[in-house]
């Protein structure tokens, strides 16, 4: 097939393909930072517990110099109510969000803030609307029990507020919300994201957990049985919004209302039994719940669930030698839509005489175009047998050469709808005949 010659004009730029974009749920999230591996989490999980460890005895051990005659035996024998013990308490769980943070920023992912939300940073406004939600729940059903309560013969309670009432107030505040975040940082978002590393289906990250939550907390069967209700519902709502906001408003609210049940003499915080209905008003609060931050997701587009990130372009096909490597005569056509000769016996692009042949062609992307055969142009032999490369050249990408020093041409075919290039002086009878067909 030949091609009539043509004035050559630049090519207009090829159209660049939109980059490749990946959606990522909450617990997939470690796969957003392209330097993260498989290991890294099992890492991060000893440094974790390190750090931990550390901090909890140089922190018991200040309180024990702090007040010796408040501390004696075990912890959760003592009245729970004692302003000491109480932040005792709730401040030794708190040294695991620092832990988790520090351990976080040796191994990543980057950015640090994803191990609270997609957006890698804390949502306030989202926090806020979640805990106005899970007050309100708890207010409801908790007004709802206490109507049942009084309509089947009960008498109301009077309050009696505990000794240190102000005390344990401020550590309501300042210290409860901290002790729920950092929980919720480590078992809905550490260990979360770590099985999300290896496992792609939510269910996984959601229900792994819960065991290792259950079993942090001293209760009996019934009590440890609502907390699993809870820790579901917490890593649910972690997944549905993208972050841990949710959860922590709900864990908050939630012990935030315990405590002060028991600080106005309603429960008793040393009381670790339960009974089988304290099953239904856990399920209503929680399901109530999850059932209303679905509603809010829906209706408030503004709050990210999923992260996007750009993935790596595509491995992109053997691309030619650059232009000083190739012939001289390649060199000059900056279109990148010549043809140039390929030995089939090596699959290198060389020099080589315009008599032998017939050669594999491949275009400037190196895709096949189809076979040069220079042979009948030339008069030569039309055997079979495919000739070396020139000799004293070497096997491989040639080496860039003035206009006119190859003493034998070099086979440039024009690839199918670009146009030829002018041949350089003496060579314009020396045109190679190419059959073939573009298979790109």
């Amino acid at each position: 097939m030949s091609h009539a010659s043509a004035p050559w004009s630049r090519p207009s730029p090829p159209v660049q393909d939109p980059p490749r974009t990946r959606s990522l749920f909450y617990h997939r999230l470690a796969h957003a930072d392209p330097r993260h591996r498989w290991w890294m989490p099992l890492v991060e999980g000893l440094i974790l517990l390190a750090v931990l460890l550390l901090l909890t005895i140089v922190f018991l051990l200040v309180m024990v110099f702090a007040a010796p005659e408040r501390i004696d035996g075990d912890l959760l024998a003592m009245n729970q109510l004692d302003p000491v013990v109480f932040f005792i308490l709730f401040g030794s769980v708190v040294l695991m969000l620092p832990s988790a943070l520090l351990a976080r920023l040796v191994l990543g992912p980057r950015p640090l803030g994803l191990l609270f939300s997609v957006t890698g940073r804390i949502r306030w406004k989202w926090l806020l609307t979640c805990f106005v939600a899970a007050v309100a729940i708890y207010a409801l059903i908790n007004a709802i029990a206490v109507g049942l309560e009084l309509a089947a013969g009960g008498r109301p309670v009077s309050l009696q507020p505990a000794p240190g009432f102000w005390w344990l107030m401020a550590l309501l505040i300042f210290v409860v919300p901290l002790q729920c975040a950092a929980e919720e940082v480590v078992f809905r978002g550490y260990l979360a994201q770590t099985i999300g590393r290896w496992l792609k289906h939510p269910a996984w990250a959601i229900l792994l957990p819960v065991p290792l939550f259950v079993l942090g907390h001293a209760y009996d069967i019934w009590g440890q049985l609502s907390v699993g209700i809870m820790a579901v519902a917490m890593g649910i709502i972690t997944w549905r919004t993208g972050g841990l906001e949710a959860a922590i408003a709900l864990h908050a609210v939630n012990n935030m209302t315990v405590s002060l049940m028991a600080m106005v003499g309603l429960t008793d915080m040393n009381d670790t039994s339960g009974a089988p209905t304290d099953l239904i008003a856990v399920t209503l609060i929680n399901g109530g719940y999850v059932a209303l931050v679905f509603w809010l997701v829906r209706r408030n587009r503004s709050v990210a669930v999923t992260r996007t990130i750009v993935l790596p372009p595509l491995p992109q096909p053997a691309r030619l030698p650059e232009l000083g490597h190739r012939p001289s005569r390649l060199a000059e056509d900056a279109s990148g839509l010549a043809a140039y000769v390929l030995d089939p016996a090596t699959q290198r692009y060389l020099v080589l005489p315009p008599q032998y042949g017939p050669y594999s062609v491949r275009d400037g992307q190196g895709r096949y175009v189809g076979l040069l055969d220079t042979r009948a142009a030339h008069g030569a032999h039309t055997g079979d047998d495919v000739a070396p490369a020139v000799p004293g050249e070497p096997s491989g990408e040639s080496t860039s050469r003035p206009n006119g020093s190859d003493p034998h041409g070099t086979a440039t075919p024009p690839s199918p709808g670009a146009t030829p290039l002018p041949a350089a002086p003496g060579e314009r009878d020396l045109a190679p005949t190419y059959t073939g067909r573009h298979d790109g």
